[in-house]
């Protein structure tokens, strides 16, 4: 019997009491792992509960790996790894030294990961991405891609004037939830210094450099959610006092979806040719960039290959696709 390792462990984004009401049975599986299914469920638990009660129906053995503490020979020890949490929540939970750890864990294992680690190792590394992006003729915002090894100012700074930015934001690799996230009024040397300093201090790396956009939250951002190059859901996504308040799709006007669903099957079939396909994967567009021919235009800001699938989101009804859609790539 083939097993499936299931990587989860990030604690995040509790179910909905209607989505445990419909599933309390498969959900049983995680009073085995200390879960208490009653008070509180994961979404990432959830989606291993779906995977494994698929995985009985097909003759797969379904098993959790934790990622705040995993190990080579439990990775091994399973023939595909399916990954929920992911990178960031390794750097969230032990900094550098635990991330480096786990993606090497996940480098070296003889299990077939989703995604590859070599996919992660693209998305986290967000310069990477949005290089490729950049390349393959993607719109996308002007940004400049800074080493925390060796950072020059003065070319921050004539990045910043080239593009007429008022409002510098800055953006670490690593961070996640808006955390690291910082906007710059009127930057200068010295107001570069106060915000990227303590980013180095916690260990980040690599950060983007980009013009803080103030319509962004204006016209809200449209994630377009897939799982295997079909879009499942979508939504818009606004901030107020520090929460999220979501729309669901029918709030997103339907040219600008329609567009935006187009430029995402587009670069899933880009990523498919030059990467690897992606079993699933949330695709961020956001407003506005300046564009004398058009009043609005939209931009990829952001691709997930582990996205957080919250009840918000999804309603619960991604999970059950998911698993099903994650059975069928390891019977393959």
């Amino acid at each position: 019997m083939k097993r499936i390792g299931v990587l989860i462990g990030t604690d995040d984004e509790q179910v909905s009491d209607k989505y445990y009401r419909e599933n309390k049975k498969l959900l049983q599986v995680l009073t085995q792992y200390e879960y208490d299914i009653i008070d509180y469920i994961p979404y990432d638990a959830a989606i291993f509960a779906e995977i494994h009660s698929e995985g009985i129906k097909n003759n797969f053995e379904v098993v959790p790996l934790f990622g705040h503490n995993l190990s080579l020979q439990e990775c091994n020890d399973c023939d595909f790894i399916f990954c929920v949490y992911e990178g960031v929540y390794s750097f969230f939970d032990g900094g550098m030294k635990h991330y480096q750890k786990h993606m090497n864990i996940l480098k070296k294992t003889s299990a077939r990961v989703y995604p590859s680690h070599k996919m992660q190792d693209f998305i986290i590394k967000k310069h990477k991405y949005m290089k490729y992006l950049t390349r393959k003729g993607y719109t996308i915002i002007p940004t400049s891609y800074i080493s925390l090894k060796s950072i020059n100012y003065n070319s921050m700074l004539r990045f910043i004037e080239k593009n007429n930015i008022d409002i510098a934001a800055i953006k670490p690799e690593l961070g996640s939830f808006k955390k690291g996230f910082k906007t710059i009024p009127n930057p200068t040397i010295q107001s570069l210094k106060k915000a990227i300093q303590p980013l180095q201090k916690k260990g980040y790396q690599n950060l983007l450099l980009q013009p803080f956009v103030e319509e962004f939250n204006k016209f809200g951002e449209i994630k377009t959610y897939w799982i295997h190059k079909k879009n499942i859901y979508s939504y818009k996504q606004q901030w107020k006092d520090g929460e999220g308040v979501f729309s669901d799709e029918s709030s997103i006007e339907k040219d600008v979806l329609k567009e935006c669903l187009q430029i995402g099957k587009q670069l899933l079939l880009d990523i498919s040719e030059d990467i690897e396909p992606l079993l699933h994967c949330r695709i961020d567009f956001a407003c506005c960039m300046n564009n004398e021919k058009r009043c609005r235009e939209y931009f990829i800001n952001e691709i997930e290959i582990c996205p957080t699938i919250g009840e918000q989101e999804s309603n619960g009804k991604a999970y059950k696709m998911l698993a099903k859609h994650i059975i069928k790539t390891c019977k393959q």
